[in-house]
């Protein structure tokens, strides 16, 4: 049962979500940019790529949230998500160095496969924040004569915070603090959340010891 006080945490996450996952691929875009250039192609491959995996997330989310409908879930999910982007700039720099060996000696193979080992490093906190807006729809979701303007919330808040995460980055924390501290403060948002939910188990407890007693 989605409380009140739950309720009210679900649309900052849907935000805070939407903002990480335009903050991630501005991130890719950064970290390939030494190793494979800013050309249209590689743009192209990455937003390709970046839409493919929300769309599978919002599949996944969506019978996730039919299948378990309570808050919890959905926080571990975020928590996995921002853990995930997290451990990305550790995880990317030894497979961009194998590129660049690649380069060196003229291997296509080698450039090739390490292009696309660090793309799908991307995929599962992408595909992951892509399941919070449909399951935050199901947590959120009281009867279905307000479906439509609980999904239009919750989109409208994803979409606002992708588009802060469009410019925080480009304008703000690439250029100021780098690409691997950017991508490690995105981290923490989506992750963070895994605390808010704890502190609102707390908030609840007493009140339900209360009520069984």
């Amino acid at each position: 049962m989605t409380t009140a006080f739950s309720r009210r945490l679900l649309l900052p996450l849907v935000f805070i979500s939407g903002m990480a996952s335009l903050g991630i691929e501005f991130g890719a875009s950064r970290l390939l940019a030494p190793y494979f250039g800013t050309s249209l192609y590689v743009w192209g491959v990455l937003i390709g790529l970046v839409l493919v995996y929300l769309s599978a997330g919002y599949v996944i989310g969506g019978r996730l949230a039919d299948r378990y409908p309570r808050e919890e879930v959905l926080y571990q999910i975020t928590a996995w998500a921002g853990l995930w982007i997290g451990i990305i700039p550790l995880i990317s720099y030894p497979i961009l160095l194998a590129s660049q060996q690649g380069f060196k000696e003229l291997s296509v193979g080698l450039v090739a496969g390490t292009l696309f080992a660090v793309v799908i490093l991307f995929a599962a906190p992408v595909v992951l924040l892509g399941c919070v807006s449909p399951f935050a729809i199901r947590l959120l979701l009281r009867n279905v004569e307000t479906g439509g303007n609980t999904a239009g919330r919750v989109y409208a808040l994803s979409t606002a915070g992708s588009i802060l995460g469009t410019f925080l980055p480009v304008f703000w924390f690439i250029p100021t603090y780098g690409t691997r501290p950017t991508l490690e403060g995105f981290g923490l948002r989506p992750g963070s959340s895994r605390l808010r939910s704890g502190s609102s188990c707390t908030r609840r407890s007493p009140r339900t010891a209360t009520s069984r007693s």
